[in-house]
C-alpha cells in the first residue's frame, strides 16, 4: 500500500510478543473476477451491488511516496462474492460508494486502516458507523506479525506479491502485476475477519476490540497545508546554534518550493539528514557547489548552484540579527508548566503498572489500557469506578477489572 507512515495507531502500547505456533491454514477464498472501474455508469452498479451488502471490505492506495500532494488512487472493493478495482483518479467523485457505505447496518472491513479513512473522510467526505480492523484484531491478540502479507501467509499459507507497496499509483496504464496485487489486497479481508471475530471472542476480547474500532471510524483527515516552522520537527534541530537554525529554515523554506514546482515529496528533493548535516557545519565559504559539504555529485550538479543563493542569503540573515528564536511556543505560565509535570508523573506511574499488569496476563499492553484512556485517566482525575466505566476509551469491562487499582494509583497524586 502506497502511504505515508502512520501517524497514531496502537502498535506503540503493544509489548514484543513471541511467536505464536503454526496455525492451521484457512481454506482460500473463491477466485473470482475483478471489474476494473474507470467510468460513471460501472461506479454506479457497484454502489448499487455495495448497497444491498452487510459487510464490505476496502482499501486504498495513493501517491504520498511521488507527488508533493497526495491524492486517493486507487480504491478496492470486496463485499457479497465481488471485487472492483475503482480507479478513483478517472471517476474522480466516489459519491455513489460513499453514499453506499454511509449506513449503520454495513460493517467496513480494513486492515491498518487508519490511513484509509484519513484519505477517504478528507478527500471524499466518507464517513464510517462499524468497522472491524484486522490490524488491530491481531494486535489485540498479540500475533507477532501483524501485516497482511504476514497474516495471508500465516492463515492461508499464500505469499503476497508487495513488490508495488511503494509504487506511483497515479502512473496509468496499471499492469496486469499490480491489478493483481490490488486485488489480493480485499479478498483476504472477509475470511480474516471472520477467523479473527471469533478469536477475539474466544479470548473474551470483543469489548477492547469494540473500543479500538469505534476510535477509528471516528477519525477524520485533515488538509494539509504548508507550516513554515515545519523544519522545527526535523529530529535534531532542536539542538542548533543561531546560526545553524537560520541556515536550516532557509533550505527548508527552498526545499519546499522545489518539492512543489516539480510536484514532489520534499524528501525526494533533499533528505532532513542532509539539511541539518548542513545546518550543523554550514562551509565557511560557498563560492561553488563543491563547498557545500555532504552533497553527492547528483545533488551539487542538480541544487548546487541554487544553494550556494540559499546559504549566502542564510549568512544575510544572521548577520542582520534576523534569526529565528530556539523555539517558537508562547511562554507557558508556571501553574500549567506544574500541572504538566504532575501529569507526566503519574503518567509515567500509570504505564509502569500497565507494563506489570500486562506481563502477568501474558497480553499486549494496549488489552490492559489503551493510551488515549490513560491520558484522560491521569488529567481528568476520576474518583469513582463509574466515571472510568463511562469512559470511552476505556469501558465498562476494564473498569470493573481494575477500577479500584487505578483510583489508588491517581490518589497519590
Amino acid at each position: 500500500m502506497s502511504r505515508m507512515p502512520e501517524s497514531e495507531d496502537i502498535a506503540d502500547e503493544t509489548e514484543e510478543q513471541e511467536a505464536a505456533p503454526a496455525r492451521a491454514l484457512l481454506p482460500v477464498p473463491d477466485e473470482h473476477d475483478t471489474a476494473f472501474i474507470d467510468g460513471r455508469d460501472d461506479l454506479l452498479r457497484l454502489a448499487e451491488h455495495m448497497a444491498t451488502c452487510s459487510a464490505v471490505a476496502i482499501d486504498t492506495e495513493a501517491n504520498s511516496m511521488h507527488a508533493y500532494r497526495e491524492q486517493t488512487c486507487i480504491m478496492q472493493v470486496t463485499a457479497g462474492g465481488r471485487s472492483a478495482i475503482v480507479d478513483v483518479l478517472a471517476v474522480e467523485d466516489l459519491g455513489p460508494v460513499r453514499d453506499a457505505l454511509d449506513r449503520d447496518d454495513v460493517e467496513v472491513m480494513l486492515h491498518g486502516g487508519d490511513y484509509d479513512i484519513t484519505v477517504l473522510t478528507r478527500d471524499h467526505d466518507f464517513r464510517f458507523s462499524q468497522v472491524f480492523d484486522t490490524m488491530i484484531a491481531a494486535t489485540l491478540l498479540g500475533d507477532a506479525s501483524v501485516g497482511l502479507a504476514s497474516l495471508v501467509g500465516d492463515h492461508f499459507g499464500y505469499v503476497l506479491d508487495k513488490r508495488f507497496q511503494r509504487a506511483d499509483w497515479a502512473r496509468r496504464p496499471l499492469t496486469d502485476e499490480q491489478l493483481d496485487y490490488l486485488r489480493r489486497d480485499t479478498m483476504y479481508l472477509p475470511a480474516l475477519r471472520e477467523h479473527y471475530g471469533a478469536r477475539l471472542r474466544g479470548a473474551d476480547l470483543e469489548e477492547e476490540a469494540a473500543i479500538e474500532f469505534r476510535r477509528l471510524a471516528a477519525r477524520r483527515g485533515t488538509k494539509t497545508t504548508f507550516d513554515e516552522d515545519g523544519w522545527r520537527r526535523i529530529k535534531g534541530a532542536g539542538r542548533l546554534d543561531d546560526r545553524g537554525r537560520t541556515v536550516l529554515r532557509q533550505l527548508f523554506l527552498w526545499r519546499d518550493a522545489q518539492a512543489e514546482r516539480r510536484d514532489l515529496p520534499p524528501f525526494k528533493v533533499l533528505g532532513p539528514k542532509t539539511l541539518l548535516a548542513i545546518a550543523e557545519r554550514p562551509p565557511k565559504e560557498f563560492r561553488g557547489p563543491r563547498d557545500i559539504p555532504f552533497l553527492g555529485a547528483r545533488d551539487q550538479q542538480r541544487h548546487g548552484r541554487a544553494l550556494v543563493e540559499v546559504l549566502t542569503k542564510a549568512r544575510s540573515d544572521y548577520n542582520d540579527g534576523v534569526i529565528p528564536p530556539k523555539s517558537n511556543a508562547p511562554p507557558v505560565p508556571p501553574d500549567e508548566a506544574k500541572l504538566a509535570r504532575v501529569w507526566r508523573t503519574r503518567e509515567e506511574r500509570v504505564k509502569d503498572w500497565r507494563r506489570k499488569e500486562a506481563r502477568k496476563r501474558d497480553v499486549p499492553n494496549v488489552v490492559v489500557l489503551p493510551n488515549p484512556g490513560m491520558v484522560w485517566m491521569v488529567r481528568e482525575m476520576p474518583t469513582r469506578v463509574s466515571e472510568l466505566a463511562a469512559c470511552a476509551d476505556i469501558g465498562p469491562k476494564r473498569a470493573a477489572r481494575y477500577g479500584d487499582a487505578w483510583l489508588k494509583l491517581l490518589a497519590k497524586g
